[in-house]
């Protein structure tokens, strides 16, 4: 019985198999939020006033790293589980038997959930202190004004937006799109 309770996911993405890519785009789009959040909060931009959801998707997809947090916290959840069940079907005494309930497996996804969301945030705000420090990616930007092209460290993007930074003064700009004749820079 307790392995069932365990499995109630997967007789339903077995009926329904394009539950897979809505859970995939709610996962990536939630994992794109919270990255563009804790990185852009650091310099005072608050992501929701520019984005919209689909941004969300690509801002994940544009930090691979957050993937591999995704995928090495969902390894060890798995591993752990599968030896709670372990555990569990040995008939543990007093002492192992929490280790060993459903019980704990529920709440260890709870607890993968938070540690993604930790190891995120630790990397949103290392890569921002880079950032923040000049490390990082120096771009040209042409207005469609007419002006003098500024050089700035570009932050981010959304559909609509282009989020600019002046390591120098600290100043922070934010564009639209559409103000924008081009953006050029150094290839690595």
């Amino acid at each position: 019985m307790n392995e069932k309770r365990d499995n109630w996911l997967h007789p339903i993405f077995r009926e329904h198999p394009a539950l897979l890519v809505s859970a995939f785009y709610v996962a990536a789009s939630t994992i794109g939020i919270f990255y563009s959040w804790a990185y852009l909060h650091r310099f005072g931009i608050n992501i929701f006033n520019y984005a919209q959801l689909s941004d969300f998707l690509l801002a994940s997809l544009k930090e691979p790293f957050t993937w591999v947090l995704v995928a090495l916290a969902a390894a060890l959840v798995y591993l752990d589980n599968s030896s709670s069940k372990r555990v569990e079907k040995r008939k543990p005494g007093k002492l192992f038997r929490w280790y060993g309930s459903p019980r704990y497996r529920f709440i260890n996804n709870f607890a993968a959930i938070l540690m993604v969301l930790i190891f995120i945030f630790a990397y949103a705000s290392r890569q921002a202190n880079e950032t923040q420090a000049g490390e990082g990616k120096l771009v040209d930007v042409a207005f469609d004004e007419g002006g003098a092209v500024k050089t700035s460290t570009l932050l981010g993007t959304t559909g609509q937006f282009v989020f600019l930074y002046d390591v120098n003064s600290g100043r922070v700009d934010i564009h639209p799109i559409e103000g924008i004749h081009s953006i050029s820079f150094q290839a690595d």
